[in-house]
């Protein structure tokens, strides 16, 4: 894809995803070009792929975010691959999936892949990545964790009023059920963490996984700017986790919005440190106002997350991994990999915005 294929791509995506025919706003645009073609490491073998038929017209479209990667000692090109869309006729649609194959030693991968999507990567020599298929939901406050669920389904938009009549109930009822605070980790201290900070900290925070992003501070300072656009969910935030010590022992990444649902983007830790980042998070969390927090299950947290009440998990999309390198199929299968978050596609302003 090029920067003259954007309009239509734009427009294919309203069409799809919005239903709607109709030629898209600047806004959208602009982001779909900064999301396809604004990487610091954007190559054109990484890059979005379309199908265009013989009239001109482009009737498919693959988007893909590149995104290099630390793959079993060596750095790789990588791609983020995302939003899949094709017109009624799904003219070329076969074609992009059979692309897809590997034929270098590179890697793609990606975090939202529906039933049908994930057959097809399958089908082409793709790995499902243990455990990151599931979405974990730690409840707060159930009834305002209620309202905000069905606001939007039945009142078109998330009521605040609701959300504050919800709040005193919620109390009374804590009360009623003798709930007691969230308990552990009490050493560790929850620190507003800047950009710059967290730019120098996240690669050694997940350093420790066979496969994992490079996070260079170019590349993920660009997804920290893009991640940041996306209002809807609230407001974009890091905060560090702290030992007594003073040292960093962990950070996770959110979007705030307090009196509604905590949208939590990574977790990173030290090994073994798991169990106390995630204890300190949620804490922070609840002490916020957040009614419920959401985040990706991965093999490391399962442990830590197990510990808590009130949490719950669900099918969210299937993660996948596609390569012909052994080794990092190896990792994929025993979950040495992290993907998910800022390496991911939660955090894209095409899932939530743009309606």
């Amino acid at each position: 894809m090029t920067t003259a294929d954007v309009p239509a791509v734009a427009r294919l995506f309203l069409n799809v995803f919005r239903g709607v025919d109709k030629p898209a706003s600047a806004d959208l645009k602009g982001y779909l070009h900064a999301l396809t073609l604004g990487s610091p490491c954007y190559s054109e073998a990484a890059g979005t792929k379309i199908y265009e038929q013989q009239d001109g017209r482009i009737s498919s479209a693959l988007l893909s975010v590149p995104m290099r990667f630390i793959a079993c000692g060596n750095v790789v090109p990588g791609r983020l691959l995302g939003v899949f869309m094709t017109n009624k006729e799904a003219a070329g649609a076969a074609q992009l999936n059979l692309g897809l194959r590997p034929k270098r030693a590179d890697f793609s991968f990606c975090d939202s892949a529906s039933p049908t999507s994930a057959k097809s990567l399958l089908a082409i020599g793709g790995k499902t990545i243990p455990i990151q298929n599931l979405e974990w939901m730690r409840t707060f406050r159930p009834l305002g964790a209620l309202v905000g669920r069905l606001s939007p389904r039945f009142l078109r938009r998330f009521d605040l009023s609701l959300a504050t009549l919800a709040r005193p109930v919620d109390v009374l009822l804590s009360r009623l059920r003798g709930d007691e605070d969230i308990v552990g980790a009490a050493d560790l201290k929850v620190l507003e963490m800047s950009v710059p900070d967290f730019l120098a900290h996240a690669p050694r925070l997940i350093a420790h996984y066979a496969v994992r992003p490079l996070w260079s501070e170019d590349e993920l300072g660009w997804l920290v700017g893009l991640a940041a656009q996306n209002t809807k969910l609230g407001a974009f935030t890091i905060r560090a986790i702290a030992d007594p010590s003073g040292a960093i022992i962990g950070c996770f990444v959110y979007y705030a919005a307090p009196g509604r649902t905590a949208h939590v983007l990574n977790v990173l830790s030290l090994p073994g440190q798991e169990a106390g980042v995630l204890t300190a998070m949620f804490r922070h969390l609840e002490s916020t106002g957040h009614v419920e927090a959401r985040g990706r299950a991965q093999p490391s947290l399962m442990a830590g997350l197990g510990m808590q009440r009130r949490l719950v998990f669900r099918h969210r999309a299937f993660a996948m991994a596609l390569t012909r390198i052994p080794e990092v199929n190896e990792a994929v299968v025993r979950g040495d990999i992290y993907i998910g978050g800022l390496a991911g596609e939660d955090w894209s302003r095409l899932m939530h915005d743009f309606g």
